[in-house]
């Protein structure tokens, strides 16, 4: 069936749409006819679906495939619908590996036949498919109830077109249509009370409901365009958000299509057409005007890999023998294809437009290790990045030590965008929404930045003529397959009412889920993932869905779906996925409120200007004015390059808890500012440098910690209202432009401003071993306990059982360090701190939960190390630690208490072992 484009009158768009119902109308009473004459047989659809059953369990052989090939004339749709999808789960099962083995040079004749179905038969056996999934189709009544729902989701759709507009001519059109519906509805009531056991006659009355629902719900304003464009290729095959990246990700093959109509017979036209070579395209963009596109594509010349790329294991040599992904530009139409950008050793993918021409897009330029996986892993940070339209002008957007990904233009003007951190929290829990101006600044959370589930939110978009967003819920060890879900960050950043479920069948592939069905009831499935969702209006959406449950989930085709619950197929392809069907039809250019960047010549002299309205505001059960100073510090990101690969911090599995590594990565502490009596602050911060806060006491002491970081450019100026975490409140301030605009002409007269705004920003004054060296145990700690804290606690005879000497245990640890641990010389390493009691240091654990941190919930005013040097009047007589000496402990204790400030070397040159030797050498 063929939709009108966007230029469609009013009157065309109801003439068509009457010839088109009554074209319907007409086809629909040709099947009733049939109804009551077409017969099957029993053991046919049993043996169809023992076919499907065998083929999910990957025994389908060839000879089977040629008898379900055979079912597929029978005069039961139910029968061939059932055979088809045994065939069709058999060639999708068995393409999965490196290799593509369907077609192949010449194919068995049960291929061929079911290659060549048309439209109308996939039409018909999705609707087969989505009866067969809940058992319906052995089930009157269960027929009858559903037939109740197709009457009632049909309605929902018809009142949503009539509020969006639709002309008087066309709704009276289609109510005639819902008459109808609800006539079948009652036709199969009566057939069924007439006879019971005749199911073959109960499923064609149901097929006839479905197609004329069909009929009411793409009648709907909100598709308003005749063409789709979409990607087609092989699913992916590395399910986890940090290897799913890779040019290898995905066997070579498919194209960018662009249907010609919405039923799934209609003919769609390649826009590459191969002349990229072999490859697939990873990720893609429609222009405003809906006359090109923007996209990811990695060349695959020589297929496959002398490596497996299944495993993650072969990162580092796959990636010295397969091409890097690069972002290409082209017109719908196959015109004017160009290439934007060109790293001979980096990835780009995943682009956006944004509002002025230029393209956002992920990249591993960033050259660091992703913080989990296996010692042996080589696996990349993704971070985001922009081009001007010419491509000709590229900046790094942020700087996250782990990976920001999905970028997608919101109808703001804004990036979103997911972002994955696990500073001192869980690397499964934080995949939340983020958003940015395009120059990278003003970064911060949209929604989900500490809440636990679902694990992650990606691929989001907005949500038309709202300010609501459409995404999808995931894992962590899972691709961008799961739920749909529908995101309202007005409702709070953190709170789990702003997250309504499309499709509430559907649960995440890995965590659980959160939120609540959409009011209307949303999408009845049983099973399943979607993926690539894009919102047509606030009720309707195109998106990807694969009746499978597995993380490599294959077979995905093209459907709309909306909240009423009505899913409707629009295309499948017989070898390839489908995924991002984006309608042919302009949108409005968003606001371009900020241009890309030029880049940054010397970062190490960049800086950005931050305020506080009030630090001391959000600290619950604190006495006003506790917060004296501001502490500024970076984790440091593990290092990766072409030589040596990933360079790890924690040695073994990542995932794993291991004694001595409560943080997933280094620190280095740029410096302490002060905070006003007031509560304001004023200080200044390095460019293009994650950075995190500590809130300190008179005595530098923690008294709140960030357990999250951001990243500001170069002149930005960014101001919070006090010591929270993602608060949707804004500061007590004129605004940043009158904050950039006092600093430069100095302190104004009487104000209510705070203090600190009075005045030039501060620098932070570094710590005594500087601000570019990261903190070491044994370079920082043990000095102190050797000059104030052996004499009495040594190995010899320590007192209290306390061993602070500098000996150094079979596990490569000081026994100092162990000590501050519970553990004694004669006990073994522990992978967990031993009990509190025995534990010396409060640390925050790594794997803990997405929550945000508690006021002295952690670091020295938790630690009895650092609690008996003030408290315990003997030590403080005997303990006489000098400013900086004091500084240097309670910091080293607040950054979590590092044992190593060094990096693992997994490929010297000599062929040796790994080796920790690699330091840090800066941004």
């Amino acid at each position: 069936m063929n939709r009108l484009d966007s230029r469609s009158t009013p009157s065309a768009l109801s003439l068509s749409l009457f010839f088109l119902l009554a074209s319907t109308a007409a086809a629909q009473d040709s099947a009733s006819a049939r109804i009551a004459t077409a017969t099957t047989t029993d053991s046919a659809l049993s043996r169809a679906e023992t076919l499907l059953a065998t083929a999910r369990d990957g025994k389908l052989t060839d000879s089977a495939a040629e008898e379900a090939a055979g079912l597929l004339a029978d005069d039961d749709p139910f029968v061939a619908g059932i055979a088809e999808w045994a065939i069709a789960t058999k060639v999708n099962n068995e393409n999965d590996g490196q290799v593509e083995r369907w077609p192949g040079n010449d194919p068995p004749a049960w291929f061929v036949r079911w290659s060549g179905l048309d439209g109308d038969f996939w039409l018909a056996a999705d609707y087969v498919r989505q009866a067969t999934v809940w058992g319906i189709h052995r089930d009157a009544n269960g027929l009858l109830a559903s037939a109740g729902l197709i009457v009632r989701r049909a309605s929902g759709s018809l009142a949503d077109a009539e509020l969006r507009g639709l002309p008087a001519e066309a709704v009276a059109s289609l109510r005639t249509q819902l008459d109808r519906l609800q006539a079948l509805r009652d036709q199969l009531a009566a057939r069924i009370a007439q006879a019971p056991n005749d199911l073959p006659s109960h499923r064609r009355i149901w097929l006839a409901a479905r197609h004329t629902a069909r009929t009411i719900v793409l009648a709907n304003p909100a598709v308003d365009f005749g063409q789709v464009a979409f990607v087609k290729c092989h699913p992916g095959s590395f399910p986890n958000i940090t290897g799913s990246q890779y040019p290898w990700g995905h066997k070579p093959g498919g194209d960018i299509g662009v249907q010609a109509g919405l039923h799934p017979g209609d003919p769609v036209r390649d826009v590459l057409d191969g002349r990229l070579g072999p490859g697939h395209v990873h990720g893609i963009d429609l222009g405003w005007d809906a006359d090109r596109v923007v996209f990811g594509y990695a060349r695959q010349p020589h297929w496959p890999p002398p490596w497996d790329t299944l495993s993650g294991d072969y990162v580092f040599l796959l990636r010295g023998d397969q091409p890097a992904t690069q972002i290409f530009e082209v017109r719908l139409d196959g015109s004017g294809l160009r290439q934007v950008t060109n790293h001979p050793y980096w990835s780009d993918f995943e682009p956006t437009y944004l509002p002025d021409g230029g393209i956002a897009f992920a990249s591993d330029r960033s050259g660091r290790s992703s913080e989990c996986g296996k010692f042996s892993a080589d696996h990349t940070v993704i971070n985001l990045y922009a081009v001007d339209a010419e491509g000709g002008r590229l900046r790094r957007l942020n700087d996250n030590k782990d990976i920001d990904r999905y970028p997608h233009t919101l109808d703001n003007g804004l990036i979103g965008y997911t972002r994955w951190e696990y500073q001192e929290r869980h690397f499964l829990e934080v995949h939340s929404i983020w958003a940015m101006r395009p120059d990278g600044t003003q970064a911060d959370a949209v929604y989900k930045q500490h809440l636990s589930f679902p694990y992650g939110l990606r691929d989001t978009r907005s949500i038309p003529g709202t300010t609501r967003l459409v995404s999808i819920a995931t894992g962590h060890h899972t691709l961008a397959y799961g739920p749909v879900v529908v995101i309202d960050p007005a409702r709070g950043i953190n709170d789990p009412s702003g997250l309504r479920i499309v499709t509430p069948g559907v649960v995440p592939q890995e965590g659980k889920m959160a939120g609540e069905p959409v009011a209307e009831g949303g999408v009845r499935d049983r099973g399943g993932v979607y993926q690539t969702p894009w919102a047509l209006s606030d009720k309707c959406f195109l998106v990807a869905y694969s009746y499978s449950n597995s993380t490599r989930a294959n077979g995905f085709a093209l459907y709309l779906i909306d909240v009423f619950g009505n899913k409707e197929l629009i295309r499948r392809e017989r070898i390839y996925s489908c995924s991002f069907p984006m309608p042919v039809r302009a949108r409005p250019r968003p606001p371009i409120i900020a241009p890309i960047l030029a880049p940054v010549a010397d970062r190490s002299q960049a800086e950005a200007t931050c305020y506080v309205a009030d630090a001391n505001q959000g600290l619950t059960g604190m006495p006003h004015g506790s917060i004296k100073y501001l502490r500024i510090s970076q984790r440091v990101g593990w290092p990766l390059d072409e030589q040596f690969g990933a360079m790890r911090y924690i040695p073994g599995n990542a995932w794993e808890p291991q004694f001595g590594y409560w943080e997933w990565a280094p620190v280095r502490v740029l410096g302490i500012v002060p905070v006003e009596a007031d509560g304001s602050a004023h200080f200044t911060v390095p460019a293009d440098t994650s950075v995190y806060f500590q809130a300190l006491d008179e005595n530098l002491m923690e008294i709140r910690r960030m357990r999250s970081h951001v990243t500001l450019h170069a002149g930005e100026v960014r101001g919070c209202i006090g010591c929270h975490e993602s608060s949707s409140q804004t500061p007590r301030a004129e605004g940043r432009l009158a904050v950039r605009a006092r600093a430069v002409a100095g302190p104004p007269g009487p104000s209510a401003q705070p203090t600190a705004l009075t005045r030039p920003a501060d620098a932070p004054s570094p710590p005594p071993w500087g601000a570019e060296r990261l903190l070491g145990y044994e370079h920082l700690i043990q000095p102190l306990l050797d000059q104030h804290c052996t004499r009495c606690h040594g190995a010899e005879q320590p007192d209290g059982g306390l061993d602070f000497s500098a000996t150094r245990a079979a596990d490569g640890f000081l026994q100092s360090f162990r000590t501050m641990f519970g553990l004694s010389p004669a006990d073994a390493i522990h992978v967990k701190p031993a009990a509190t009691a025995r534990m010396l240091v409060s640390v925050s654990n790594r794997f803990s939960n997405a929550a945000v941190t508690r006021p002295l919930e952690f670091g020295s005013h938790k630690s009895p190390l650092v609690r008996v040097l003030l408290d315990d009047e003997l030590h403080r007589r005997e303990v006489q630690l000098s400013p900086d000496q004091w500084l240097t402990l309670v910091t080293w204790v607040d950054a979590n208490a590092p044992y190593h400030d060094t990096f693992f070397n997994r490929r010297p040159t000599d062929g040796g072992p790994a080796a920790r030797n690699v330091v840090w050498t800066g941004p």
